[in-house]
């Protein structure tokens, strides 16, 4: 009765373990059940774990535009003496001098492992993370900075490009470039050869960052003597460090530095670049507020990647209207630790980022590929995934990813032993009853002998997770947020509006939503009259929200996309006329072409996208991105893309299968499961599949939008394999184009 809290719930948990697996399975569910009907007594006057929030959480002003309630009327636009990144970065490493941060796991070890009779790269990882303190971390960025302008002879607001993965490097040579007043290129890492030149003509770049196993692809570049990329001619590249150097991969670099050394351009190692600043004795040469701080290019899903022009204050601005967000989850600033491993070169990671080295996160870096240790990049048995090493507390997650949580956890249950399956249904259950009074997780019992070992897969301390780029299904929020007990919301916002202008509250357990606007933003509604999506449709009993195009207004709504004066893209410039818009009220709006609704509460709900509505021959309009998220809730569907002409009737679906989950369905079939595309063409698998995106799709959809055939793909799209862009959003015309064959068949053409 006496003892620590710790110790009594360690304790407790292990005689609960020990006591459920001597029970007999009847004695099992009748102890869940009345586990449950107690737990359900004891939560049902149990308060949420985050401070309370009023509703509406957005509120309407007098024209009809939409506020969070804390800023109606006035955009929070800066941070305290803050008008600029670079005022971030020198206030942060001010206020936390000490304290640590920057954190990567040191390479211990390569291994080469054969797949298809190619050898496959495998990483062994420091368990450990490898931390600098803020004073290290804001004198290495300024010393790049000053090396990138005495290496390069820079001035002010002229573009270097960073092309790497995320790495605390990358993240350094960005703020050492706002060191100087320089303008950061962004450049997909998956862009290849023609993104990277495309990218780098326009902006006239004259030196690039990049990673050591992108500098194949620079002497590439650089070998084709591009007359464009004349102003190119200094390359910093972060080198290959571990701790047991390969001769393989050490040959790739020095080969590649030679290939580049060839062609006329200057290549140094990061730490040279750092010495070459250190020694210039070169002072800070601080950006304006209107100063472009970054030049993001984006992975577009048809023609060649835009440029978004991203000014200074569009960064603070939209670092301030997360830094307002992050109390009402519990999150404070000191103490909390987040796993940078999605794209820096998309601005989400980049704001994401700022915001939390801005309030004194301890922020450590990864890598999709090292997330856990079942990563594709990890070499099994020889060390801990990112985020079992970290252990952070806030987590930004792309949906793709949070679906193959779910995916995989299901997979998982399916093939545990029947007790254990009870638990973990009965875990749900517990969990759902409680997300229905807007708590998190499930009960007590469950959480520590069910979900326990879930959550340790994210180390186990994670308060708060985000999602952002597309949709998240009701299925996958509800699930995972049981599962690892933390609040899952979704964001919203674009690369034209510097990340996220709206995200979910702490509070608030609906599905599909992504929240009221951001302290920063403000967002509007218009008529989309071809689409029958309306304002007065708050006035329609069977709506009750006005409908319409959501536009997004406030400082952090970016400047344009960039036009080269001298070659204008007439495109580009006719997009600049009718996407930036100034309202009435004197505010710059985006036009998004995203189809929303506002809820009683102030929350925004997207349902629609204007480019993906396609009319049927009977007048019936689809909208392909909402019958791709219902058919994502069939746990056999990894990726769907739903393809409609207005010349049929009815709409059709490439499927990109759970290899996992088709393998198993062939083993319920009687099949071999060992050869993926084999299953794919397979009729008694194709037909199977189908019918359950059929059940999937039942009372979500009406009949025109359920797709009447389906086709498998056992090629998964991937950004690789260009059938997704690098935010993992679907490429409907190269996957269209890729797969005409497929198509064409489902129509019925020869």
């Amino acid at each position: 009765h006496c003892a620590p809290e710790g110790i009594l719930l360690h304790n407790t948990e292990e005689a609960v373990v020990r006591l459920i697996t001597n029970m007999d399975p009847l004695t099992v569910s009748l102890a869940a059940i009345g586990v449950t009907v107690v737990g359900l007594f004891l939560f049902k006057g149990e308060k949420s774990r985050f401070p309370a929030a009023s509703k509406p959480y957005g509120v309407f002003d007098s024209e009809g535009v939409l506020w969070n309630r804390a800023s109606v009327g006035k955009h929070h636009a800066t941070l305290p003496g803050m008008l600029t990144a670079y005022d971030v970065m020198i206030d942060t490493c001010k206020r936390y001098g000490p304290k640590k941060t920057a954190g990567k796991r040191k390479l211990v070890k390569r291994h080469w492992v054969e797949h298809n009779g190619k050898p496959v790269e495998k990483l062994q990882l420091a368990d450990e993370y490898d931390w600098m303190t803020y004073t290290d971390f804001g004198k290495m960025a300024h010393e790049l900075g000053a090396g990138m302008t005495a290496l390069a002879d820079l001035k002010a607001n002229d573009c270097i490009i960073i092309y790497a993965e995320t790495a605390r490097e990358w993240f350094l040579a960005c703020q050492g470039a706002f060191t100087q007043g320089l303008t950061v290129v962004t450049i997909y890492a998956t862009l290849g050869e023609e993104g990277f030149t495309h990218g780098a003509a326009q902006t006239k770049a004259q030196l690039v960052v990049a990673d050591a196993k992108l500098l194949k692809v620079l002497g590439t570049v650089f070998k084709s003597k591009h007359p464009q990329l004349s102003a190119l001619k200094k390359v910093v590249y972060i080198p290959d460090e571990p701790l047991t150097p390969d001769p393989v991969v050490a040959k790739q670099i020095n080969d590649a530095v030679e290939s580049i050394t060839a062609a006329g351009i200057e290549v140094l190692t990061l730490s040279e670049l750092a010495a070459k600043g250190a020694a210039s004795g070169l002072l800070a040469r601080p950006p304006k507020p209107e100063d472009l701080a970054i030049i993001m290019y984006t992975s577009g899903t048809t023609g060649m990647p835009k440029g978004v022009k991203i000014s200074h204050s569009n960064v603070v601005a939209t670092v301030t209207g997360l830094s307002d967000k992050m109390p009402t989850f519990s999150i404070t600033g000191e103490g909390e630790t987040y796993l940078a491993y999605l794209p820096l070169a998309h601005i989400m990671e980049i704001a994401a980022e700022i915001m939390c080295y801005s309030i004194g996160f301890q922020v450590g870096y990864g890598s999709p590929h090292t997330l856990t240790p079942t990563g594709v990049k990890i070499q099994p048995g020889t060390c801990l995934g990112d985020a079992q090493a970290l252990k952070p507390t806030l987590m930004v997650f792309a949906p793709a990813v949070l679906d193959k949580v779910y995916v995989g956890l299901n997979m998982k249950m399916k093939a545990a032993s029947p007790l254990v399956q009870k638990l973990f249904a009965w875990g749900m259950a517990a969990g759902e009853a409680r997300y229905e009074q807007g708590l998190v997780g499930s009960s007590w019992l469950y959480d520590k002998i069910v979900f326990k070992k879930v959550q340790a897969l994210l180390g186990g301390r994670v308060k708060a997770c985000i999602t952002g780029s597309a949709p998240l299904s009701p299925g996958v929020q509800k699930f995972v947020q049981i599962a690892f007990n933390a609040p899952v919301r979704q964001g919203y916002g674009l690369t034209e509006t510097c990340a996220s202008s709206c995200i979910g509250e702490a509070v608030d357990n609906s599905t599909g939503i992504v929240g009221p606007p951001t302290t920063s933003t403000s967002i509007k509604l218009r008529n989309w009259e071809e689409g029958g999506y309306l304002l007065k449709d708050k006035d329609d009993p069977a709506i009750g929200m006005p409908r319409g195009e959501v536009l997004i207004g406030g400082p952090m709504v970016c400047q344009g996309y960039l036009v080269d004066p001298a070659d204008p893209d007439p495109d580009v410039v006719a997009k600049n006329a009718s996407e930036f818009v100034t309202g009435a009220d004197g505010v710059r709006y985006f036009c998004t072409g995203d189809i929303g609704q506002i809820s009683p509460n102030g929350c925004v709900q997207i349902i629609d996208r204007k480019k993906d509505l396609v009319k049927l021959q009977q007048g019936e309009y689809v909208a392909l991105s909402k019958v791709e998220n219902v058919l994502k809730n069939c746990s056999l569907v990894e990726i769907p893309m739903v393809y409609a002409e207005s010349t049929f009737d009815y709409c059709v679906a490439l499927i990109c299968p759970s290899h996992a989950g088709l393998k198993d369905l062939a083993k319920t079939l009687g099949l071999p499961a060992d050869d993926v595309s084999a299953l794919c063409e397979n009729e008694q698998v194709v037909k199977e599949v189908s019918k359950q995106c059929l059940a999937a799709c039942k009372g979500k959809l009406v009949g025109f939008e359920i797709p009447r055939k389906i086709a498998l793909i056992a090629e998964t799209f991937t950004p690789e394999n260009e059938m997704l862009t690098s935010a993992f959003k679907l490429k409907r015309k190269p996957a269209a184009t890729k797969h005409k064959a497929e198509i064409d068949k489902l129509y019925g053409r020869s």
